[in-house]
């Protein structure tokens, strides 16, 4: 089974991923276990997804995955110098599974290169090509792949199959011992599939030895050679997957291999979405490897967080008991300290030395004096004097009375306790934080797994939405679309519509038998005029009128001129008055998935189960798109919320007119 691409499977993909990767951005990364999925915008292509799994794989991919909620380490890295660069070049390096990202511009470039070859590796490398940071360090015999290492390729090894000074059979089998696939795969540098499809043209047993070959098996050898150059040269051609009699999937192909020329097999449009198919999307733990990773490093430090917080706590509640204590055991033993003090103090005044004053008190002990006994040692340069009162040691500042050394000692003990109800709300914040982090971690149910990216309709490009009729209604998105749609898209049957302001779309129902009612008719009319100027300047209502397409040219009368784009109406106009500027945007099932519509709040409910309704305001068009998703989701049954999630907010966006607005709770 093939389960990794080969150097002619990268050569063969670059064409199409270089077409929407060089000069795209890169919006962000995502790292999902070992794979790595590069987020791309590229104006007038859109946001397109490149996976790179070092040592397997690189294409485009279809499929949307939960995105991680804590990035690894490196893959932060990542994001931190790449994201919201552009990729000025995708190349690979040689014939080699060594794919180069060069991200920036000549004065600040990074590279990122992917080794697909062996365990694999990811690296970014600095503008002199030096290894800034990788997914995995290791030294090797030919080359050290370690950080502020100079970057080196590994040695390539073979002949390219593709070079002008190609090795000719002869040479290829000369001094080998191996059979005839292994010698294939040493000296072109092809891999085992590809050396079996070059034996399988050459109508040569892969297993036949090198030496036993005679000059006709070289002269197929050479022929089949440049027949499978010839192929690679001429690049893609019915990519495939190949299924085996129990129809499981075995290998994906950039063209036809006569090796599997008796199985079954599946054609794709493009490289990308065969090899994108044949791994589909990893399910369960491995999918979540990396979030689960990051996971179990959060909350590992927040419990050692908890473990210190307690700690500390454990502390200070010990020390204002400790300091309460010395408080009492001062005004127990008043007395004694008022006279230890007094004579400290009185010496002092005399002039007498410390020196002079611990002979003293130690002459005291001796005699039985309770005071002197009392005294275990005085720290002359920082004032203090220790006691032991009932066997503790209490530490006294020699140059403060009893009462407010005692006073010293409550007052710590009240701010240590205040630091405990302190220590107790933090302590209760991280285990917060910590429940927290534990259930938005619950595992996804099975069904919310990643699913193909929905693909658009062809009446996306236009705006739209479904009357409660179950008519189609298209609107234009600009004086482009607006001529494409009248032009292409309205058949003498349909009805064309435009409000009576300027700077509204053209509108059109398309009317596939019986003429719509009147209920359609004023949907119609309110969609063209919520989405014309209108809206963006705040006007409540607005009139509409519409047509039969017979009655719309493009050509002007004798002697006048019509914009690109305008259009000339002949005859009555049918008004409808005083529509609201006001619309809902809902969530409506097709065969492919999920997909917004909005238009006129009468025909959203009519067609969709959750939606919101919106009206001009003043919310930011940002915020409003996330406000209406997260209402969305909330309507929705907590088992079909995954649905909900593969709506993009680029999605709500598109459906919006242009312009601020509120939503309407």
């Amino acid at each position: 089974m093939k389960d990794t691409m080969s150097n002619v499977d990268i050569r063969l993909i670059l064409p199409e991923i270089k077409e929407v990767a060089e000069g795209a951005f890169i919006k962000n990364i995502y790292q999902y276990g070992d794979v790595f999925v590069l987020k791309l915008y590229k104006p007038g292509i859109g946001t397109t997804q490149l996976l790179i799994e070092p040592g397997k794989r690189i294409h485009l991919t279809d499929y949307r995955r939960v995105a991680p909620r804590f990035p690894s380490k490196f893959c932060s890295v990542l994001r931190k110098y790449l994201r919201d660069r552009v990729i000025s070049s995708f190349e690979q390096y040689d014939l080699d599974r060594i794919v180069i990202i060069e991200v920036g511009d000549d004065e600040n470039s990074y590279k990122l290169v992917a080794e697909l070859f062996g365990n694999g590796n990811l690296l970014l490398l600095d503008p002199d090509d030096v290894i800034f940071v990788a997914k995995q360090y290791k030294k090797m015999r030919h080359r050290d792949l370690v950080p502020k290492a100079k970057y080196e390729f590994p040695p390539l090894r073979g002949r390219d199959i593709l070079s002008e000074d190609r090795i000719s059979a002869e040479e290829l089998v000369e001094g080998s011992e191996k059979n005839i696939v292994r010698t294939l795969i040493y000296g072109l540098n092809l891999d085992s599939l590809s050396c079996e499809e070059v034996c399988e043209l050459a109508n040569i047993e892969g297993t036949t030895k090198a030496s036993e070959l005679n000059e006709d098996g070289l002269n197929s050898l050479n022929q089949a050679i440049a027949r499978f150059a010839e192929k690679v040269e001429n690049g893609v051609k019915e990519p495939r997957i190949v299924l085996d009699e129990e129809e499981e999937a075995i290998a994906f192909l950039p063209f036809e291999f006569q090796v599997y020329d008796e199985l079954k097999h599946e054609e794709y449009e493009t490289y990308s979405r065969a090899i994108d198919e044949f791994y589909g999307v990893t399910i369960g733990e491995e999918e979540r490897a990396e979030e689960e990773d990051a996971f179990q490093r959060e909350k590992k430090r927040l419990q050692k967080i908890i473990e210190k917080q307690e700690e500390s706590m454990e502390q200070l509640e010990e020390k204002a008991e400790t300091m309460r204590k010395h408080g009492e055991l001062i005004y127990a033993n008043f007395p004694h300290i008022q006279e230890i003090l007094r004579t400290i103090s009185q010496a002092r005044d005399d002039g007498i030395s410390w020196d002079e004053i611990e002979r003293r008190m130690q002459k005291g002990r001796e005699q039985g004096i309770e005071s002197a006994k009392m005294i275990e040692s005085i720290s002359p340069s920082q004032g203090k004097i220790l006691l032991k009162l009932n066997d503790e040691d209490v530490s006294l500042d020699i140059r403060m009375s009893p009462q407010d050394n005692a006073a010293r000692a409550y007052e710590q003990a009240k701010k240590a306790e205040s630091k405990v109800r302190g220590a107790k709300k933090q302590i209760e914040k991280t285990e917060e934080k910590l429940r927290n982090l534990e259930e938005s971690f619950e595992p996804e149910p099975e069904e919310k797994r990643p699913v193909k990216v929905r693909e658009r309709k062809w009446f996306e490009k236009f705006r739209w939405f479904r009357s409660s009729e179950g008519y189609l209604v298209l609107g234009g998105r600009d004086s482009r679309t607006n001529e494409r749609l009248a032009k292409r898209h309205m058949n003498p049957n349909d009805v064309f519509l435009h409000a009576s302001l300027h700077g509204a779309p053209y509108t059109v129902i398309k009317v596939p038998d019986d003429p719509p009612s009147e209920k359609t008719l004023r949907e119609a009319a309110q969609f063209s005029v919520t989405f014309s100027r209108a809206w963006r300047e705040g006007i409540l209502t607005g009139d509409a009128y519409w047509v039969d397409p017979e009655q719309v040219s493009f050509s002007p009368p004798s002697g006048e001129y019509l914009p690109s784009g305008a259009v000339m109406i002949y005859g009555n106009k049918n008004f409808i008055r005083n529509v609201a500027v006001e619309l809902a945007v809902g969530l409506i099932a097709d065969d492919d998935g999920i997909l917004p519509m909005s238009g006129p709040p009468s025909a959203v409910e009519t067609q969709c189960d959750y939606f919101v309704r919106v009206a001009p305001g003043d919310v930011k068009k940002g915020d409003l798109v996330g406000r209406i998703q997260y209402l969305l989701e909330k309507q929705v049954p907590e088992d079909d919320q995954y649905l909900v999630r593969q709506v993009t907010q680029e999605d709500i966006m598109r459906v919006l007119p242009p312009g601020d607005g509120k939503v309407i709770e």
